[in-house]
């Protein structure tokens, strides 16, 4: 069974968080259709993992338009985790690498979401929602 959060920094990430991050006063939200959390390379969990972004299909973004859309949800994610989070804004105080969420912005269908056989390591993003 697939592990439904993560933890950053001492805190705990779930999809929820993630979902509302992502979604909640994010004007770019309408861009993405889905999203889903990994290990960040070499696997150490208690390092911040990496968001997986899904764009909807026939979205095209660019280089400019890609880094707004990435620190958009960046920002949304960190205030979410440290509006629900006890753990997240001390360590944030105590390391500031601790607000940095890692955003990877993804063609509709393309990187982890090649594989359609796995749903459910991929949540959704509906009406913002997950």
């Amino acid at each position: 069974m697939p592990r439904s959060h993560h933890r950053a920094q001492g805190a705990t990430i779930t999809p929820q968080d993630v979902a509302y991050g992502l979604s909640e006063g994010n004007p770019l939200a309408g861009l993405i259709d889905g999203f889903c959390l990994a290990p960040a390379a070499g696997g150490d969990l208690e390092a911040r993992p990496v968001i997986h972004v899904q764009l909807r299909r026939g979205v095209t973004l660019s280089a400019v338009e890609g880094d707004r859309l990435a620190k958009s949800c960046q920002y949304g994610v960190a205030r979410q985790l440290s509006a629900v989070g006890r753990d997240f804004g001390p360590s944030a105080e105590e390391d500031p690498s601790g607000h940095e969420i890692a955003i990877r912005l993804h063609a509709h269908g393309a990187g982890p979401f090649a594989d359609a056989s796995a749903p459910a390591h991929h949540s959704p993003l509906r009406d913002g929602v997950a």
